[in-house]
C-alpha cells in the first residue's frame, strides 16, 4: 500500500508540471533536426507575436493622441473664419463711440449681421422660421399666450428668442408668443 500511496503522491505533485525524464530517449538525427527546427519556428512566432503586440500598443497610443489633438484643435478653422467678423464688430464699436451719422453705423451693424448669418449658414446652422407660423412643440417653446388675439388659435404672434437647427437637428427651440382664440 505504501508503494501505491507513494505513486499517487508523486502524480499529485507533478500535476500540471512536465515530469522529469528519467530514461534516455533515442531518436533519429532526422527527428532531432525536425524538433530543433520546430523550436526555432516557435521562437520566431513568439517573437513576431510580441513585436505585433508592441506595434499594436504603439498604434493605439498614437491614435489616442491624434484623437485628443483633433478634439483640441477641431474648432480652429471655425475660429479663423469668425475672426474677421469679430474685427468688424470692434471697428463698428469704435465708430459708434465717434459717430455723428447713426445711419452709417446702422448700415455697418447690418453688414456684420449678414456676415454672421452667412458664417452660421456655412456651418450648417439655420434659423427656425416662427412668426406667423403654426405652433409646433418640437421646434417652438411657448413663453407667452395672447388670449385676446384675433388670430387663429396656435399661430405664433411673436418670436421672443430665435431657435436654431444644426444640419436639421434642433439646437435650440424658438421662444414664442402664441395666439389663443376666445372661442
Amino acid at each position: 500500500m505504501d508503494e501505491k500511496n507513494n505513486k499517487t503522491s508523486k502524480q499529485n505533485n507533478t500535476a500540471g508540471k512536465v515530469p522529469e525524464i528519467e530514461e534516455k530517449v533515442s531518436i533519429s538525427k532526422k527527428e532531432y533536426d525536425e524538433l530543433i527546427a520546430r523550436r526555432e519556428e516557435k521562437n520566431e512566432l513568439e517573437d513576431k507575436m510580441l513585436r505585433a503586440h508592441a506595434e499594436f500598443e504603439n498604434a493605439r497610443k498614437r491614435v489616442e493622441k491624434d484623437r485628443i489633438d483633433f478634439a483640441k484643435y477641431a474648432n480652429e478653422r471655425m475660429i479663423l473664419e469668425f475672426l474677421p467678423i469679430l474685427d468688424n464688430l470692434e471697428i463698428a464699436e469704435k465708430h459708434i463711440k465717434e459717430a455723428k451719422d447713426f445711419k452709417a453705423v446702422q448700415e455697418g451693424v447690418d453688414m456684420i449681421q449678414i456676415q454672421i448669418q452667412e458664417f452660421m449658414k456655412d456651418l450648417g446652422v439655420e434659423r427656425i422660421k416662427s412668426e406667423g407660423e403654426k405652433f409646433d412643440p418640437h421646434i417652438h417653446e411657448p413663453l407667452m399666450v395672447d388670449p385676446a388675439s384675433d388670430k387663429e388659435d396656435g399661430i405664433i404672434l411673436e418670436e421672443l428668442k430665435p431657435g436654431y437647427r444644426l444640419n436639421r437637428r434642433l439646437l435650440r427651440p424658438a421662444m414664442v408668443k402664441i395666439a389663443k382664440s376666445n372661442t
